[in-house]
């Protein structure tokens, strides 16, 4: 017979990692039989001077987009502050595009092996239930993609590190605005992640602007079939989410038709377009554009270079971000690793990457300075992409 085991708290004192092994738990009180051979796995040796970062990716599966670019990025700033203190040990794990491994890997990276800090590289819906499974890490969960405002109560655990959809949104429907009547405009959507995010920021945004747009949701198998009888005669089209899904469709557009793509926009995806590429623009960091302005910092100008001649070809604004979370991370604990500790650092100051300056607070976590946002155009398939 299984007696189950209660765990006790006790008052006015801070939950240990045991603790939070307990509440993270994915099944508590299970029945098995005791084995007299079995030996506890030891727990893992400490480094003093080292911050553990592990960093969640989508290496294979069919979840847009790939995480390979953050990937070369990260080592790239691992390879480089190799010598640096304290000492950063990354760990890179890949959840194969899967929603329900993304929070198993979070949980375990935390639980059992004792990072003290998450990278968070790919698509989630940010809701009440993976929110609180953040805020129960209790170490900086850094997002590279574009997620809501996480800030909570006294700051939180989330720190995003892409513009938030709202900000995405409004940027290029302030562009669209200028180039056309909103109410022409069409909004196409595959309904995966990323692309509801979009959708619903760009939705609100136009009830904001009193504009209702029609909206057309599709699938990769039937988007070119529903898309082609308006394509032609549609001045803007937005495409919600990853652009893999439209890329068949977005090759039927012709001249005086814009396409304008999501931040998560990869060069590739952009060539697949054919002939009609040059009618695509996406938001992303101007820094990472070929004509960036002359104000550009010398480590700006260095990454774009170097990670271009390592990975061959130019980084994605995505790519940017990843590099600078771990920029971030060794910033804020310079003075001590401690989780408490880097977290306030990273809520209470302002922090020059290469993707943008971020600038955090307790009431704001979503810390892309949005100044930094440029509309792309496409250049070629080797090319660093061009602020249009």
């Amino acid at each position: 017979m299984c007696t189950p085991r209660t765990t006790r708290f006790r008052m006015g004192r801070a939950p240990s990692r045991a603790t939070l092994a307990v509440a993270l738990a994915l099944v508590l009180g299970a029945c098995t039989a005791e084995n007299p051979s079995a030996t506890p796995t030891p727990t893992p040796t400490r480094d003093p001077n080292a911050l553990n970062v592990t960093a969640l990716l989508d290496l294979s599966g069919s979840r847009e987009p790939s995480g390979a670019p953050q990937r070369d990025a990260l080592q790239m700033w691992a390879d480089q502050h190799s010598a640096g203190t304290p000492r950063v040990k990354l760990k890179i794990v890949d959840v194969a595009g899967s929603p329900a491994k993304t929070a198993l890997e979070l949980r375990r990276e935390v639980v059992e092996a004792r990072a003290d800090a998450i990278v968070v590289g790919v698509s989630v819906d940010y809701d009440d239930a993976f929110a609180s499974l953040v805020q129960l890490a209790q170490v900086p969960v850094l997002f590279t993609l574009p997620i809501p405002e996480p800030a909570t109560t006294g700051g939180g655990w989330a720190f995003a590190l892409a513009p938030t959809p709202a900000q995405l949104a409004r940027s290029v429907l302030d562009d669209a605005a200028l180039r056309s009547v909103l109410t022409s405009g069409l909004l196409v959507s595959d309904e995966s992640t990323t692309a509801i995010n979009d959708r619903i920021a760009l939705t609100a945004d136009l009830a904001r602007r009193q504009v209702t747009m029609n909206v057309v949701t599709v699938t990769a198998a039937d988007a070119a079939q529903k898309l082609r009888p308006v394509l032609a005669s549609t001045p803007i089209v937005f495409f919600a989410g990853t652009p893999r899904s439209y890329v068949e469709a977005g090759r039927n557009a012709t001249t005086g038709t814009t396409l304008y793509l999501s931040y998560l926009c990869d060069l590739a995806d952009i060539g697949d377009l054919r002939d009609a590429a040059p009618l695509a623009v996406w938001p992303g960091s101007r820094w990472i554009a070929a004509s960036a302005p002359t104000a550009s910092t010398p480590a700006r100008a260095g990454f774009v270079q170097v990670y271009t001649d390592r990975a061959g070809g130019p980084p994605t604004s995505v790519a940017a971000s990843a590099y600078d979370a771990l920029a971030l991370l060794a910033s804020a604990a310079a003075d001590g690793i401690d989780a408490v500790g880097v977290r306030d650092r990273l809520q209470s100051g302002t922090f020059a990457g290469v993707a943008t300056t971020y600038t955090f607070s307790p009431a704001q976590h979503a810390g892309f300075n949005t100044g930094d946002l440029a509309l792309l155009r496409y250049v070629g398939p080797k090319s660093s992409p061009a602020v249009r």
